[in-house]
């Protein structure tokens, strides 16, 4: 009797061990969710981070691959006087534009807008549909449009077309704030 009585003891501490290192693992995991979920966003600005577009730009050029469709990213320049309004914009930006798009900061003077399933065109009207909110919040600015699979065939060589375009947006603002015939760069 003495021995069942200490396999019972055994079972018991061990399914208790057993409960507590499930409760402990689930913690961690909400953490590393919550960790994870913070590593998407700005921490200044509460905007989704530049990190965070080049994943989501991966995956879907892979899903509108697999079933084809468009995807189009749409980046936003503001002049330099006007960068500390680009947050504000993009939270609005962010409450305009369906669930499936996405606001990004991109690097110190800029707006990403991940358009799912949007080809060029309709990327085009929804800048239209924005414009009061781009001159309300920045007043002058400058984007560009680069749509797959129209611009670029490869998640790699559609990020680097957006973001070449986008640097060049930001260099014709500095160059026309500087006093230069320069104009920024429409697209």
């Amino acid at each position: 009797m003495d021995e069942t009585e200490n396999l019972k003891k055994a079972v018991a501490d061990l399914q208790e061990r057993l409960r507590e290192e499930s409760r402990s693992r689930a913690d961690l995991e909400k953490r590393c969710h919550l960790l994870e979920k913070l590593a998407y966003r700005d921490p200044t600005t509460g905007l989704r981070s530049e990190m965070y577009l080049h994943a989501r730009v991966r995956e879907e050029i892979e899903r509108s691959i697999r079933y084809p469709s468009a995807t189009t990213l749409v980046t936003v320049c503001a002049p330099e006087e006007q960068v500390d309004m680009l947050p504000k914009l993009g939270m609005r930006l962010s409450s305009e534009l369906r669930a499936s798009d996405h606001v990004f900061s991109l690097r110190k003077s800029g707006l990403a807008i991940l358009l799912v399933e949007t080809p060029e065109e309709g990327a085009r009207r929804v800048l239209e549909r924005l414009t009061g909110d781009l001159e309300q919040f920045i007043g002058a600015y400058g984007y560009s449009v680069t749509s797959f699979p129209v611009d670029a065939n490869l998640a790699d060589e559609f990020l680097t077309m957006a973001l070449q375009r986008h640097e060049a947006l930001a260099e014709g603002f500095t160059k026309h704030e500087s006093g230069s015939s320069a104009t920024p760069t429409f697209h």
